[in-house]
């Protein structure tokens, strides 16, 4: 008897109803949550592999352009520093082509 009259309460205010309907929505939500932290997280991993090949580059350049500024410590600021957790858009630590360029040639004059 009590089963009959909790069942007509749930089924007069659907209450069953909804609780599965948001059950179902959390289910889903946690799910696109998953998905989207393991797009975010490939997609970081791609840009921290951009960033190691780009800082390669850069240092395959400037070594072309200014290979005694590399033995005497004066490249990317003389830290020698190029952690991953930096970005290549830190200027702080990395300077533009053009600007070691005029250095180099305002040592030569």
């Amino acid at each position: 008897m009590a089963q009959a009259f909790s069942t007509a309460l749930d089924s007069a205010f659907s209450l069953d109803t909804d609780v599965n309907h948001l059950s179902q929505t959390i289910d889903q939500k946690k799910l696109q949550m998953m998905i989207q932290t393991r797009e975010l997280e490939q997609l970081q991993a791609k840009i921290r592999e951009a960033e190691e090949r780009l800082k390669a580059r850069q240092s395959v350049i400037m070594e072309a352009r200014n290979p005694a500024a590399q033995r005497d410590g004066r490249f990317y600021g003389g830290s020698g520093n190029t952690s991953a957790s930096s970005s290549p858009t830190d200027s702080a630590q990395f300077s533009s082509g053009d600007e070691q360029l005029r250095r180099s040639q305002g040592r030569s004059s």
